[in-house]
């Protein structure tokens, strides 16, 4: 009986596709020749840096991008600061000034002298107290 059977054939395995890598570095290549500086260490070209330090360097970079621009906000805030605080000095040297002026003029001989021009005068005598009794 089994000599009569014929066998299924086995179904072959599928093959899978090669994924496309896409990577920093192939993209990279694609607009800088960068092969010449960054590849594999090829017998007699030993000036190469191989690819596996093209990341670090990448990240350095970046780190050195962000630190710069940290430093550039932080200057940028010190001149403000700087700014404000000059502006802040000048505003309190004007209060002050206007203070002490409004402080003078409340002086009695200072609104004396201004009521004489108002044709006021001051009335030297003191005032009366007036008493007033509840008979019981």
């Amino acid at each position: 009986m089994s000599e009569n059977k014929k066998r299924p054939k086995p179904i072959p395995p599928k093959q899978k596709k090669p994924k496309k890598e896409y990577s920093l570095f192939n993209w990279l290549n694609r607009f800088l020749p960068l092969d010449k500086v960054f590849g594999e260490k090829i017998p007699g070209q030993e000036e190469r840096v191989p690819v596996k330090y093209f990341y670090y360097f990448g990240w350095v970079v970046i780190l050195l991008v962000v630190y710069e621009r940290i430093g550039f906000e932080s200057e940028s805030y010190v001149r403000e600061s700087i700014k404000l605080k000059k502006e802040v000095d000048d505003l309190r040297a004007e209060y002050t000034s206007i203070h002490a002026e409004y402080m003078k003029g409340k002086r009695q001989s200072v609104v004396i002298d201004k009521m004489k021009e108002a044709g006021l005068e001051e009335n030297l005598t003191p005032p009366k107290k007036i008493i007033i009794r509840k008979e019981e």
